[in-house]
This record gives structure tokens, sequence and C-alpha cells, in this order.
């Protein structure tokens, strides 16, 4: 075999997984950002309290308000039905719309 070509042959086996390396490390952050534009829906007839401070102004006070309404009124019949739990109004259901189900 030509010293050359082994020389090459070598040289390559030995960057190839140094320079994939990179570009696999780059797959969560791409993952990350298809959440950010498909985000899950989060129900709020289900959803811990843990999960619905995820939602946009929502604290753990409030969180916590919604698990206690659902549990003392039985599940959600309507998104809208949100605003009868203290603290949350139309403007929270407009902010967090595409996040939110039943």
């Amino acid at each position: 075999m030509n010293p050359y070509l082994k020389t090459f042959v070598i040289v390559t086996a030995l960057l190839t997984p140094t320079l994939a390396a990179p570009l696999l490390a780059e797959t969560p952050k791409a993952d990350m950002a298809m959440q950010k534009v498909n985000p899950q829906k989060i129900s709020i007839n289900t959803a811990t309290a843990a999960e619905l401070q995820m939602l946009k102004g929502i604290g753990e006070a409030k969180a916590k308000a919604i698990v206690e309404y659902r549990e003392a009124n039985g599940k959600f019949s309507s998104l809208e039905e949100l605003t009868k739990v203290k603290g949350i109004g139309a403007k929270f259901l407009e902010k967090n719309a595409e996040l939110l189900t039943l």
C-alpha cells in the first residue's frame, strides 16, 4: 500500500469522530427549538400544580388555586371556566390559549 494513502486513511479515521462530535452535540438544541415552536398542550383537568406553573402568568399560588378549584368543583367544562379561579382572568386565557386544553 502506498505510504501516503496509508497515512491519509489513518488521519481520516482519527479526524472523523472529532469532526462529527459537534454535529451530534447540536441535536438536543434542535429538539428544544422544536418544543418552542410546537409546545405541548397542558390539560387544565389533569395538570399538576408544577405543570401549570409553566404557563405564562402562573406562579405557585395560582397553580395551587387552580388545582384546589378543580378538586372542589370537578373537572373544568370549558377553558373560560378558569376565570372563576381567583386571580385568573381573560388576559391569562389570551396569553395561554395555544397551550391550554381540557
